[in-house]
């Protein structure tokens, strides 16, 4: 399942980064939160691919299981560690936009905690531009396939982009992976596995890219036990 839980990972920060860009952009949206919420997600995924681990906090948090105890770093944490590792990086971000990604950041801190007094739009088309820009490294290049695509659209694509990434590219193998399927938990077509289950009846194991929904082995012997009984009325 730890494959899974990393597929839909990669597919959440791309997907979160680029529809929050995207409604910046097209100015949809006060751009403080979206800022936030795009830039986070959208440096997370660019260290977590150029240096694995090293988005994360070393601190664990206690009660967690050992593989999700370290929390992401906060985005200013995030740049600091760009600025700090990206000269022996395949693709490094630009001086300028990290520059203007860190101001924005600061500048929609105290709007974000409702600590602002004064002006309610902080942030300028600089940094809208800055986090666009972002775009260009190849951890994301998302926002030409996810423009004018709702949630669920979005993370289907990305699914797809990782599946085409990450699977062998054998037309045979790749005719093996079922397409996702509806999720018994958000209702999105958006539950994905690896393969078939060993009835042949439907997906096995997986995870629901939107909602995170874990699909087990004990689930897949349920929908068997369901199909049987309703194929002997």
């Amino acid at each position: 399942m730890d494959n899974f839980v990393a597929l839909r990972r990669r597919v959440m920060r791309r997907c979160v980064f680029a529809l929050n860009a995207l409604a910046l952009r097209d100015d949809r949206l006060p751009r403080d939160g979206a800022f936030d919420a795009a830039v986070a997600n959208g440096l997370a995924a660019i260290v977590a691919s150029e240096s694995s681990g090293d988005e994360l906090e070393n601190k664990r948090t206690q009660g967690k299981r050992a593989e999700n105890s370290r929390r992401v770093k906060s985005p200013l944490q995030l740049v600091e560690t760009i600025s700090q590792k990206q000269a022996n990086w395949t693709s490094p971000i630009r001086a300028v936009v990290l520059a203007s990604l860190k101001e924005g950041i600061e500048k929609a801190q105290p709007v974000r905690h409702g600590k602002a007094d004064e002006e309610w739009d902080v942030l300028d088309e600089k940094h809208v531009e800055a986090l666009v820009a972002l775009d260009e490294h190849p951890a994301l290049q998302v926002l030409d396939d996810l423009d004018g695509k709702s949630f669920a659209e979005a993370v289907t694509v990305l699914y797809w982009l990782e599946t085409d990434r990450h699977y062998p590219a054998d037309p045979w193998e790749r005719s093996q992976i079922p397409e996702p399927a509806c999720c018994d938990d958000c209702g999105r077509q958006t539950l994905v596995s690896e393969g078939f289950d060993a009835f042949g009846i439907g997906p096995g194991e997986g995870v629901c890219v939107a909602c995170g929904l874990e699909r087990t082995y004990e689930d897949t012997v349920a929908d068997r036990l369901r199909w049987k009984i309703g194929d002997s009325k």
